[in-house]
C-alpha cells in the first residue's frame, strides 16, 4: 500500500474507499438485481395464484416464502457485489492518486500486491515515481548551478559596466583635452597667417583634427546612450531655433560643396529635449550631405491629423537599396557605394543613425525611413506637439562678422595647453586676455581690472577637485555681486559627460560649451553670453546686483 502521508491543510479526508465509484456500482449493478428479483417475484405470485386457490392460507404462506428467498439471495449478491467491489477499487483507488501525486511533484512508494496485474502497475507507479525524483534532483541541482553562474557572470558584467563608465568619464575628459588644444592652436596659426602654402598645411590640421573629433565623439556618444550615463530633460521646445542652429552648422559645409541646404522656417513646437533634437538633426543632415553630389537637402515639418509634428530630413542623394534599408540604424553597418571616393564619406564608424535611433527611442519618438536608389532619402521623425511659450530670443549672427575685439576676458583652465591656446586665440581676435589655472591665481589677475572683466570663461573641472562654478561665484563675491546673477558674462567649458556633473551645471544656469569647441562656436556663445548680461543690464539700470558683505 502507499506510504502514510502527513496530512495537510485543505486536502480531504482519507477515504478507505472511493464513494462515487461505489454509487455508480450501486445504480448500475446492484438496482438492476433489485428489479430482476422483484419481478421474479411478482412472476412467482401470479403463477402460486393459478396454482393455488384465492385466500387460501398456502398461498399467502409460499408467498412469503418465495419472498423470504428472493430477499436473502438479493442481499447475498449485492453483499458479495459490494465486497468485491470495494477489493477491486481500493488498490485502483491508490494507483489514481499515488500519479496524481507523482503529477504535483511528489515522490510515492506503493506496496506491491500479490496479484499480476495489480503487483505489475504498482511496480511501473514506483519505477516512474523514483526516475522523475532522480530527474527532478538533477534539474533542481543544474538550475542552482546554472544559477550561482549567472549570478557570477551578472556581478562580472556590472563590474564591467562600472569600470566602462569610469573609462568614459575620464576619456569624455582627458581625451577631449588634446583634441580642444590641438583646435585652438591650429585656429590661431589659421588666424595669424598669410603664406598660402601654411595655410593649406593648417587646413589639413583642422580637418584631420575635426575628423578625430568626429570619430571619437561618434564612440563616446553611443557608449554613453548604451550606460544610461544620458536622461532626457523633457520640455517645450520651438523648432526653428533648432533649425537655425542645424543650418548655421551646415551651410558652409554645402556650400562648398555645390549644394544647396534647404531648412523651412516653422511655427511648430515639439516635447523634447532640445540638445537631443539638435543631435539627432545634425546626424540626419550631416549624413545626408556626406552622401548627396547634386541638390541639396531640405528640413522641414508637417503636421499630422493626431496632433503630432514631423520632421523631414529629405536628400536627393544615392538613395539606399531596400537590401540595406533595415540595417542602417544598426551599430557599425555601412552602405558601400559605387561612386564613392576617398575623403568625408569614408570617415565615420557607422554609428550617426545608430545613435540617432538611440536618441529617438530616449524622446519616445517614433523613426522612419524611405529610400529609392538613384533618387535620395526621406527620414521622418514623429514626435508629441508642444505648447508655445515666452522664450529668450538667441541672437542669430547669420553671416555677420563676429567681432569679439576688446572684449575683456579672463580664462580659467587647470591644462597649460588649453590656456596657451586660447591666449594665442583670442589675442588674435582682438580680445584683453588674462589666462590663469586656479581661483587664486584668478583673483590676483583680477587685481590690475577696477571694473569687473567682460567675460569669464572657466573649465568646469579644476585642480584638487575645485569647480569652476564655484571660482566664477568666488569672482563675483570679489567685485560685492550677486553670484547667482553677476554683472559680467560667464561661459563654462568642459569635456564632462557624467550625469552628477551636468546636474551641476544645470542648477547653475550658466552657459556651457562642451570640447571640443570649435573657434566659431566660441565666438558665437561669447557674443551671446555678453550681450545677454547687456541686455539684463539695460532693463535692470544697474552694473550687476550688489550685496552686502
Amino acid at each position: 500500500m502507499a506510504e502514510p502521508q502527513q496530512p495537510t491543510a485543505g486536502d480531504p479526508p482519507p477515504h478507505p474507499y472511493h464513494p462515487p465509484l461505489l454509487r455508480r456500482l450501486a445504480l448500475q449493478a446492484i438496482l438492476p438485481m433489485a428489479l430482476v428479483a422483484l419481478l421474479l417475484f411478482v412472476l412467482l405470485g401470479w403463477e402460486a395464484s393459478r396454482l393455488l386457490p384465492a385466500g387460501s392460507p398456502a398461498l399467502s404462506a409460499t408467498l412469503l416464502r418465495h419472498g423470504l428467498l428472493l430477499l436473502a439471495g438479493l442481499l447475498v449478491v449485492a453483499a458479495s457485489g459490494w465486497l468485491v467491489a470495494v477489493r477491486t477499487l481500493r488498490p485502483i483507488t491508490e494507483l489514481t492518486e499515488a500519479i496524481e501525486r507523482i503529477g504535483r511533484g511528489e515522490q510515492v512508494r506503493l506496496q506491491i500486491d500479490r496479484g499480476e496485474i495489480l503487483g505489475r502497475l504498482q511496480r511501473g507507479v514506483n519505477e516512474a515515481s523514483q526516475a522523475l525524483a532522480r530527474s527532478r534532483n538533477r534539474m533542481e541541482s543544474e538550475l542552482g548551478r546554472t544559477a550561482v553562474e549567472l549570478a557570477d557572470k551578472n556581478a562580472r558584467l556590472e563590474a564591467a559596466s562600472q569600470s566602462r563608465a569610469r573609462f568614459l568619464a575620464a576619456a569624455s575628459h582627458d581625451l577631449r583635452q588634446p583634441l580642444y588644444a590641438l583646435t585652438l592652436f591650429s585656429s590661431a596659426l589659421r588666424a595669424g597667417e598669410t603664406d598660402p602654402a601654411k595655410l593649406t598645411r593648417v587646413l589639413h590640421i583642422e580637418e584631420c583634427v575635426a575628423s578625430l573629433d568626429h570619430l571619437f565623439s561618434e564612440l563616446l556618444d553611443l557608449s554613453r546612450l548604451e550606460t544610461g550615463a544620458v536622461q532626457a530633460a523633457i520640455a517645450d521646445v520651438r523648432l526653428d531655433e533648432v533649425f537655425d542652429e542645424v543650418s548655421r552648422n551646415f551651410r558652409m559645409l554645402a556650400e562648398s560643396r555645390g549644394l544647396r541646404l534647404i531648412v523651412r522656417k516653422t511655427d511648430a513646437w515639439v516635447r523634447a529635449d532640445r540638445t537631443m533634437l539638435t543631435r539627432i538633426l545634425n546626424n540626419l543632415v550631416s549624413n545626408a550631405l556626406r552622401y548627396t553630389d547634386h541638390g541639396g537637402v531640405l528640413v522641414g515639418v508637417r503636421h499630422q491629423r493626431s496632433g503630432q509634428v514631423r520632421i523631414d530630413v529629405w536628400d536627393t542623394g544615392h538613395g539606399i537599396a531596400a537590401e540595406h534599408q533595415p540595417r542602417v540604424f544598426e551599430e557599425f553597418y555601412q552602405v558601400s557605394h559605387e561612386h564613392a571616393h576617398p575623403g568625408e564619406r569614408q570617415r565615420g564608424l557607422g554609428l550617426g543613425l545608430a545613435t540617432v535611433r538611440k536618441l529617438a527611442e530616449l524622446l519616445g519618438c517614433r523613426i522612419s525611413l524611405a529610400s529609392i536608389p538613384a533618387r535620395g532619402t526621406l527620414v521622418s521623425l514623429v514626435m508629441a506637439a508642444g505648447t508655445p511659450a515666452a522664450y529668450s530670443h538667441v541672437p542669430d549672427f547669420g553671416d555677420a562678422p563676429l567681432d569679439v575685439s576688446g572684449l575683456r576676458v579672463l580664462v580659467v583652465d587647470d591644462e597649460v595647453s588649453i590656456l596657451e591656446g586660447l591666449r594665442a586665440l583670442l589675442a588674435e581676435w582682438g580680445c584683453d586676455i588674462r589666462a590663469v589655472e586656479d581661483e587664486a591665481a584668478a583673483l590676483e589677475a583680477l587685481a590690475g581690472w577696477a571694473q569687473p572683466p567682460d567675460l569669464v570663461i572657466s573649465d568646469l573641472r579644476l585642480r584638487e577637485g575645485r569647480s569652476g562654478v564655484e571660482v566664477l561665484r568666488a569672482i563675483a563675491r570679489h567685485y560685492r555681486q550677486d553670484p547667482q546673477q553677476p554683472g559680467f558674462a560667464r561661459l563654462l567649458v568642459t569635456g564632462e559627460t557624467r550625469s552628477d556633473r551636468i546636474a551641476e551645471i544645470a542648477a547653475s544656469r550658466i552657459p556651457v560649451l562642451f570640447k571640443p569647441v570649435s573657434p566659431q562656436r566660441l565666438r558665437e556663445a561669447m557674443l551671446a553670453a555678453v550681450f545677454a548680461v547687456q541686455a539684463t543690464r539695460d532693463d535692470s539700470g544697474q552694473p550687476g546686483r550688489q550685496i552686502d558683505e
